[in-house]
């Protein structure tokens, strides 16, 4: 019996952890999260209306709670890295209920009460206390929702983006594919895009869903494409590209006033034409420096050391190239920059793959190291390429203090492109990319680090136009973002946001070289908006300028501490202009006034519910029907323990007994 009731009891507890693995949440943006589940929209219905590179998009979906109990969840939305949120909102009782912009701890206080009394709310802040594993707070909008029993909740949020592309290429993508967490299917999914330009569109089309989307060409500036699909498992995201002019580099800008008393504000997309001649391709010095630090081990490094390896193999001819590794100190394949030929590049792939990976991370001394190998002589783009898997602790570690170091050092000719992997100091590797020319590129733990170096090498690998400045003309303009300007790639676009005096039509210059030689670019009559009725349809370029200004005070307080006047000033700029930030949230109850937050907020029409949709995906009760048998398993497990040593004492007793 001892040895039955040990097997019942073995046997019971492997059951128990095998389904508390099966439970084990998945990673995933783009759905809710309750109760360690991931779970897909009944209804998901995008607006989208691109306007001359901008792109509003409003997204409003629809969630089942089928439990006779109230459900608590985060709803993790994708908003792509670099968009301004302008507007969230709750549908209540049929009514949809805008929210207001306030304090986070005002937020909190607000949510949280109206939740204890069992009125429905929903609150949004930049970062969720307790949020879903993997959700990463840079690149999502994680907004917490109360669901009542046997009720639907629906959720709208529009968000505003400069698309990616060039003059002649534009693209739109909405991430929907989530079949890596769940093979729930979408009730009813509608993508609407509604594109009006100021030139002729051309070619238009989706990669992703090429023979499943309806266009509509009213005119030659304008399009509307339709995708419909009920009942299935997105397994990729919605891509939209259209093509327009060829010009060499081109230039559209978007401008908005609030009031003739006020400043206006604006934003302006630079990009280079579809292709270059292979002189106008400009020839760079490449310095590759990789972090060989003991948390880069395993899977990590065999990443990296694949992917550098690869883009050793990428590289055009003329170029040169250095590579340096570092942990707590720094070694350099050469310190030299060697000429791009295939022998040389072999040798350095072979000292790639063999270099060790062990020691801490010396940060300080490898920027300078790379930095050092500059040619005084040239003035050839010099181009670090800087990765690291974790923050400074050998050498000087302050990161104010390693910024300092650099703007020593660097040249005019140099330029800083930062990758962080995992756990970093995002903050040091922001400011070391924006404040010379480069740009910094955040990867998760989990994501697959090759695609993701091959995909960043790519966007850098032929630059077009370096040392850019703009001349506005007559036009006085303040407060300009980026600064300095970065780089112009194939394929690539420069954004500079900011504030202007006045208003009426300029000539604006853009200035840059090309190979050693200057060239300028002239664009004339360029309209900066004077007259606030001609303003509407640009109301979102306010919240465009904010939120990098937000950005680069909370990078500043990130690299500082804290501070109380620039605290303030990040708190006023999310209160005046509706940006959720580390001190602003969204908040939304039943008790609150309807007040729109934005003109956009009541721009999309409302969209009428699809009569008779199927039902997705397994009810809500699954989770709890798991942790049932789990309390279960476990008051048996101990039930039968509990017997076990009764037995067992009891045969002690016994066995002692008759001994006596």
């Amino acid at each position: 019996m001892k040895h039955s009731l040990l097997r019942s009891y073995l046997f019971i507890l492997l059951m128990a952890l095998s389904l508390l693995r099966a439970i084990t949440p998945a990673r995933a943006d783009g759905l809710l999260f309750s109760n360690g589940v991931f779970r897909q929209p009944l209804e998901s219905h995008i607006n989208v209306t691109i306007k001359n590179k901008i792109a509003t998009t409003s997204l409003e979906q629809t969630f089942q709670n089928t439990l006779d109990k109230e459900v608590s969840a985060v709803y993790i939305a994708p908003v792509p890295a670099g968009a301004t949120v302008i507007g969230f909102a709750e549908q209540i009782n049929g009514e949809w209920r805008d929210a207001t912009i306030q304090t986070s701890e005002e937020a909190r206080a607000q949510f949280d009460s109206a939740v204890s009394k069992g009125q429905d709310a929903a609150m949004a802040a930049a970062v969720v206390s307790d949020p879903p594993p993997g959700m990463d707070p840079k690149t999502t909008f994680q907004t917490r929702i109360s669901l009542p029993a046997k009720s639907t909740r629906s959720v709208r949020l529009i968000y505003t983006e400069v698309l990616a592309g060039d003059v002649g290429l534009t693209r739109y993508n909405y991430p929907l594919s989530n079949t890596n967490w769940t093979d729930e299917p979408i009730g009813d999914l509608l993508v609407k895009v509604n594109i009006i330009e100021n030139s002729e569109i051309r070619a238009l089309y989706s990669p992703s869903q090429t023979d499943q989307i309806e266009i509509t060409r009213p005119d030659k500036t304008d399009a509307e494409v339709v995708y419909h699909m009920q009942n299935f498992v997105p397994s990729q995201n919605f891509e939209l590209v259209y093509t327009q002019s060829n010009d060499k580099f081109g230039v559209n800008l978007a401008s908005y006033r609030e009031a003739d008393d006020q400043d206006g504000y604006f934003v302006l997309v630079a990009s280079p034409q579809l292709e270059a001649k292979k002189d106008e391709v400009i020839q760079k010095d490449f310095v590759f420096v990789l972090d060989c630090s003991g948390s880069m081990s395993g899977q990590k490094a065999i990443q990296a050391k694949t992917a550098l390896n690869k883009i050793l193999d990428a590289l055009n001819p003329g170029d040169r190239f250095a590579v340096i590794t570092f942990s707590s100190g720094v070694t350099a394949y050469s310190t030299d920059l060697l000429a791009a030929d295939f022998a040389e590049r072999d040798k350095a792939k072979d000292w790639v793959l063999n270099f060790p990976v062990n020691g801490g991370t010396n940060i300080n001394e490898a920027l300078l190291t790379a930095l050092g190998t500059v040619d005084k002589t040239s003035n050839r783009p010099h181009i670090v390429v800087f990765l690291t898997d974790g923050q400074a602790t050998d050498g000087v570690t302050a990161t104010s203090a390693i910024l300092a170091n650099i703007k020593e050092a660097i040249r005019p000719q140099s330029r800083l492109y930062t990758i962080g992997v995992g756990d970093v100091n995002q903050a040091l590797l922001d400011s070391l990319a924006q404040t010379n020319r480069g740009t910094s590129l955040m990867v998760s733990a989990t994501e697959g680090l090759e695609q993701r170096l091959d995909n960043f090498y790519a966007a850098i690998d032929s630059p077009v136009l370096v040392d850019l400045a703009l001349d506005f003309g007559g036009m006085a303009v303040y407060d300009v973002q980026p600064n300095p300007i970065p780089d112009m790639f194939l394929g690539g676009q420069v954004v500079v946001t900011g504030r202007y005096k006045g208003g009426g039509p300029t000539t604006i210059s853009l200035n840059g070289n090309i190979n050693g030689e200057q060239h300028t670019s002239t664009y004339k009559d360029i309209q900066f908006i004077k007259n606030t009725a001609d303003a509407k349809a640009y109301s979102y370029v306010p919240r465009l300028w904010a939120q990098r200004k937000v950005d680069a005070l909370v990078r500043k307080l990130s690299i500082d501490g804290p501070d109380t006047d620039t605290v303030n000033q990040v708190k006023e700029l999310g209160l005046r202009y509706n940006i959720v930030t580390p001190y602003t949230s969204f908040v939304v109850t039943s008790k609150d006034p309807a007040q729109p937050t934005a003109v956009a907020m009541n721009a999309t029409p409302p969209i009428v519910r699809q009569p008779g949709l199927p039902k997705t995906g397994l009810p809500f009760l699954y989770v709890d029907d798991y942790r049932t048998v789990n309390t279960v398993l476990m008051i048996a497990g101990a039930v039968l323990s509990l017997l076990g040593l009764i037995v067992w004492a009891v045969r002690t007793y016994r066995g002692r007994h008759v001994q006596a």
